[in-house]
């Protein structure tokens, strides 16, 4: 029996379903750890802390409320978008911002790397908590004003035939023009790798020039590899999301086979798969490249094991110092300290 490409995009929803399912689970508990690492010292104190927990609460919140829709959709093939306008405009506009948004403070956290391996007082004291969390609002405020609420405003349910379910898009064709041409293939794929880049080169041109052998050989293993990680990872899921979005855009009145059609929607599926990785992996990047991480995270979950075995502890050891507190004030000698 010949294998066809029905099948083929048979087997791309199967990948979306169980491994999206997977990568919701493996992501939201890295973006939790990562939260409670960063939020504690020392790692608290460094100002990049500010941009990296930001970003971990936005692909905390990212996953189950925009990729499990996507799963459903493309998986399921159940158009949740096409519930009601409301839902539409949330769904985009929500998924447009946080994109961007993590897409701004990536850029942050990589400008702030390169400033703390500068040979430059000046631009060295540009890393800072305050400036950190200055940046940080401007960037979501942006994101939010610029994307997020033009898209509210033009997104809903628009009837594609007579007979035929609504599709959640837009009736503006110059919004559609921008997003087919500019941010899918632009802000969504190659812009976020050449930036990555360029920073990752000057940064790694610093750490070389710094004269402590020492501080540079543990810098250039912690965060240029970090970095070069993170492009790696961006770059697998950005480029074919982008590719296959500009694809169609260039398509869209080209008529296909079904078996063409079919190869273009198994291409889409496993793109958004993909797509989804980079919101997922900052954390066991961040376990791999550093041991202050490594050190964090046993902390906690050395923390979290104790305090489930030792649940009824602090009760008993009220009740004994409760005992003994009555015993101290029924004598009016002092205790005798042992040595």
């Amino acid at each position: 029996m010949p294998f066809s490409t029905s099948a083929l995009l048979y087997i791309s929803r199967q990948i979306l379903i169980y491994g999206g399912l997977f990568l919701i689970f493996i992501g939201m508990f890295g973006s939790l750890m990562l939260i409670f690492i960063f939020s504690q010292r020392p790692l608290s104190r460094n100002p990049c802390s500010i941009y990296i927990v930001t970003n971990a609460i936005l692909a905390f919140l990212f996953l189950p409320l925009f990729f499990l829709p996507n799963i459903v959709t493309f998986g399921f093939q159940i158009n949740w978008l096409a519930i009601n306008t409301p839902f539409c405009k949330f769904q985009m506009s929500y998924g447009i911002f946080t994109v961007t948004a993590v897409f701004i403070i990536n850029c942050l956290i990589s400008f702030d790397r390169y400033a703390i391996s500068s040979r430059s007082a000046r631009i060295r004291s540009i890393s800072t908590k305050k400036t950190s969390i200055c940046l940080v609002i401007a960037g979501v405020t942006c994101a939010f004003c610029l994307i997020a609420l033009p898209a509210a405003i033009l997104f809903e349910n628009v009837p594609i035939g007579p007979n035929l379910p609504a599709v959640c898009t837009s009736k503006s064709t110059m919004f559609l023009l921008v997003a087919a041409f500019v941010y899918y293939p632009v802000l969504e794929g190659v812009l976020p790798i050449v930036l990555a880049v360029y920073f990752w080169f000057i940064t790694r041109r610093h750490v070389r020039n710094l004269q402590n052998l020492e501080f540079a050989t543990r810098f250039d293993k912690q965060i240029t590899r970090m970095l070069l990680y993170q492009i790696i990872v961006s770059a697998i899921a950005s480029f074919p999301f982008a590719a296959i979005n500009l694809y169609r855009s260039l398509t869209v009145q080209v008529v296909r086979t079904a078996d063409q059609e079919n190869i273009v929607q198994f291409i889409r599926v496993m793109s958004i798969w993909l797509f989804y990785i980079q919101y997922c992996t900052d954390f066991y990047i961040y376990m791999k490249t550093s041991s202050e991480v490594r050190v964090q995270f046993w902390k906690i979950m050395c923390l979290w094991c104790r305090y489930r075995n030792n649940r009824v502890v602090p009760i008993a050891t009220r009740t004994i110092t409760t005992r003994k507190t009555f015993q101290n004030n029924n004598t009016n000698r002092p205790t005798p300290l042992k040595y």
